[in-house]
């Protein structure tokens, strides 16, 4: 057999000097203890005879053993006690990795316990080396808070944290499914959206009146330059909606016997009742009014271009698309009209009471009765899809989520009910008004439902947790009769001849980039 070259000694010193232990300036004497060898480690008593004679102590390859082991000892912690533990690898059998001569042998099981193995580790930055899209990909899954701790990382994750799809992931997760132009830096947008919400949630806010009907304000909507109402007073105003000032009016001509009769507009192009609902687009404008009639204008011009006429009582509420065209009435009936023609398309049937309220998403139209049910209907066939049961009293107000999946209702018995629109589930029931639950809007883009009620409160609550946000209490005096939102402000009209106008934005920077 050969034997090993006397120069066999200088590749294992080099590798021990090599070894990373943390060198201590003090090792820890311990007694003399037995070397036991079992399949998971390797124990070795870190204490040496000095008795034995340097011949006795074995050829190079123990003597490289001896080396590691005193300065694996002068790694060991002030005061501790007990062996030092060298783990050991396993291969594919399960047997024990390394040099089975000099007992040096790695296990990732114990690799905390290692120094060795611990210092061999290899530490990568996943950022450096994953593509672009897949580090953008797993940082779209964190919360804000994390995101920006990401960014102070270093120069690369700053990169790859302020990825404007990253942002964009983010403020869609935590502030709902936003839209916006391309190339819009999301991450200020949600810098910008997170200011508005701490206002909300805060209720730092300033408001405003606007003062000129004459009775109750029955119906509002309003929009970033306009607000529009109808009134008891029978009349339709068009308020700047920075300003608060009156720019329009439109009502029936007053015949004082002064006015030249064939100057003026007939008097059929106007309502002669009670403007009860109302909506508007950008190319036109419906109301509904206790005169049993619809009458649609045309906008900018504010000119009447038709009047629908099939209800044989009140008209309610009203709401359209691009085609449709739908209203409610007293006389327990829901019509449909071709929004070009102004043609009676179909009349659905099927309340028992007064219907309240309606609400259009696609193919589909929701309505509430005073007969206290939801129904859902198919705006095709005009067959009844569902019926959504729970309330104990009337109806008084329905909206419909932008993605047809929700339906909020509330009605006499105070509560506010939240559905599923596939199943017909109650999945929650939002109380704390005292009083008819008259009007409600779901803004879908923030996640947020807001009320008024009879009570004289506006109340807002969270779409996702039923939780209230805000209690505004002090601004009205009597019965809340319309309410609307958007994600700056909210809009209500009373019983009281005033609409409020209450605005969260002011004072936050850089609105002008959450623009639609």
């Amino acid at each position: 057999m050969a034997t090993a070259p006397s120069h066999t000694t200088r590749p294992w010193q080099s590798l021990v000097r090599s070894l990373p232990f943390r060198s201590r300036r003090h090792s820890v004497s311990q007694p003399t203890t037995t070397t036991t060898l079992n399949h998971d480690s390797v124990v070795v008593g870190d204490g040496f005879d000095a008795t034995q004679t340097k011949e006795n102590r074995g050829g190079p390859v123990k003597r490289t053993v001896r080396k590691l082991m005193r300065r694996a000892s002068h790694s060991f912690r002030p005061g501790e006690k007990g062996p030092f533990i060298v783990a050991g690898r396993r291969d594919r059998g399960g047997a024990l990795m390394g040099d089975g001569e000099s007992g040096i042998v790695l296990d990732d099981k114990d690799v905390g316990d290692s120094y060795y193995a611990e210092a061999m580790a290899k530490r990568v930055d996943p950022v450096s080396v994953l593509p672009a899209e897949i580090t953008a990909q797993i940082l779209s899954y964190l919360d804000h808070q994390s995101l920006v701790n990401c960014e102070a990382v270093s120069r690369r994750w700053r990169e790859a944290a302020s990825n404007r799809h990253v942002w964009r992931n983010v403020f869609r997760t935590e502030h709902g499914p936003w839209e916006s132009k391309p190339g819009k830096n999301w991450k200020r947008m949600f810098q910008v959206n997170h200011a508005l919400h701490s206002r909300w949630n805060k209720t730092e806010m300033t408001y405003k009146y606007l003062k000129g009907h004459s009775d109750s304000v029955y119906c509002v909507q309003f929009d970033d330059t306009k607000v529009i109402t109808g009134s008891r007073d029978r009349t339709i105003r068009i308020w700047d909606i920075k300003t608060g000032d009156c720019t329009k009016i439109l009502q029936a001509p007053a015949d004082n016997g002064t006015a030249d009769p064939g100057n003026q507009p007939a008097t059929t192009e106007y309502h002669t009742a009670s403007v009860l609902c109302l909506q508007f687009d950008a190319k036109i404008l419906v109301t509904g009014s206790s005169d049993n009639t619809c009458i649609v204008w045309s906008l900018p011009s504010y000119d009447p271009i038709g009047r629908l006429v099939g209800h044989r009582a009140g008209v309610l509420d009203v709401c359209f698309d691009d085609k449709h065209i739908v209203s409610c009435s007293k006389d327990t009936t829901i019509c449909i009209w071709d929004r070009n023609t102004r043609k009676l398309i179909r009349q659905l049937k099927g309340h028992r009471g007064p219907v309240n309220a309606v609400a259009i998403r696609g193919k589909q139209i929701v309505s509430a009765s005073g007969d206290a049910l939801v129904k859902l209907w198919d705006l095709d066939t005009g067959e009844c899809i569902r019926e959504f049961k729970g309330h104990l009293r009337g109806l008084a107000c329905v909206q419909f989520s932008e993605d047809a999946k929700t339906i909020v209702s509330g009605g006499n018995d105070q509560d506010i009910r939240v559905w599923d629109a596939r199943t017909g589930e109650c999945l929650k029931t939002l109380a704390g008004h005292k009083d008819l639950v008259r009007t409600l809007h779901l803004d879908s883009l923030n996640r947020r439902i807001i009320s008024g009620s009879y009570d004289a409160t506006v109340k807002v609550w969270n779409l996702d947790t039923g939780k209230k946000i805000l209690d505004i209490t002090q601004y009205h005096s009597t019965w809340i009769l319309a309410a609307k939102a958007d994600y700056k402000r909210i809009v209500s009209t009373s019983q009281d001849s005033r609409t409020l106008v209450l605005d969260f934005s002011v004072g936050v920077k850089g609105l002008e980039i959450l623009a639609q």
